[in-house]
């Protein structure tokens, strides 16, 4: 197989995946508005919607401006072929945040001592903590949120740690509520977005289907993206 027709191969088999998308099997539609309807809904395409468009413009002459019968007019470059087959792959298989972000949510109820928190930031290294009251999730303990109490404490100038429990710091913390629940399917760019998107997120708690009710199977934070 040559090029060219590498090329088109690949090229029908992302027209063809975006249309199986929208109930297309006939391939109705113009693939320029398949992209339009598609870019919201898959990062892939988003990313690469220019590419697409004129890749689309190469394919139409390759295929309808034949000047001798059985012959394209044109032959890709491997780069090009490589190109459209790898956006090819992260269309139909993009990225998903599971299990790339799996990793164990350390989480402590309100009633905790302050000082446990501080040993697994000390142990682990972990500054993402869901806090929780009577099985309910009432806040995300983050390490800005510890730190803006401890300033705050400061002004007594005397810090009573060992009987500190953790609901007396996050009920302060005005950022508390700063993070989304996500289903572990979602790709890692739409992730990407919600974090670039809401600059005051401070993490993705990764659940099953997304709601609050499942137990995290992962987390993300701005620093890992």
């Amino acid at each position: 197989m040559n090029n060219a027709e590498r090329f088109i191969a690949s090229f029908n088999r992302i027209h063809n995946h975006l249309s199986f998308s929208e109930n297309e099997k006939e391939h109705k539609k113009p693939f320029y508005r398949l992209l339009d309807e598609n870019e919201h809904r898959n990062p892939a395409v988003k990313k690469y919607k220019n590419d697409l468009q004129i890749f689309a413009d190469l394919r139409n002459v390759m295929v309808h401006k034949k000047l001798i019968p059985n012959s394209y007019i044109a032959q890709p470059t491997d780069k090009v072929v490589e190109h459209i087959e790898q956006i090819e792959e992260e269309i139909k298989s993009p990225q998903k945040v599971y299990p790339l972000f799996k990793r164990g949510v350390v989480h402590f109820n309100s009633d905790d001592l302050f000082t446990a928190v501080l040993k697994t930031i000390n142990e682990k290294k972990f500054t993402h903590f869901p806090i929780y009251k009577d099985n309910e999730l009432i806040g995300l303990l983050t390490e800005k949120g510890i730190t803006v109490w401890l300033a705050n404490q400061l002004q007594d100038e005397t810090i009573y740690l060992k009987k500190t429990l953790v609901g007396e710091i996050i009920l302060k913390d005005k950022n508390r509520s700063n993070y989304l629940f996500i289903k572990k399917s979602m790709s890692v760019e739409i992730a990407a977005d919600l974090l670039k998107k809401d600059r005051r997120l401070d993490a993705l708690l990764i659940t099953e289907n997304g709601k609050v009710s499942e137990t995290p199977l992962g987390i993300i934070t701005p620093s890992d993206l």
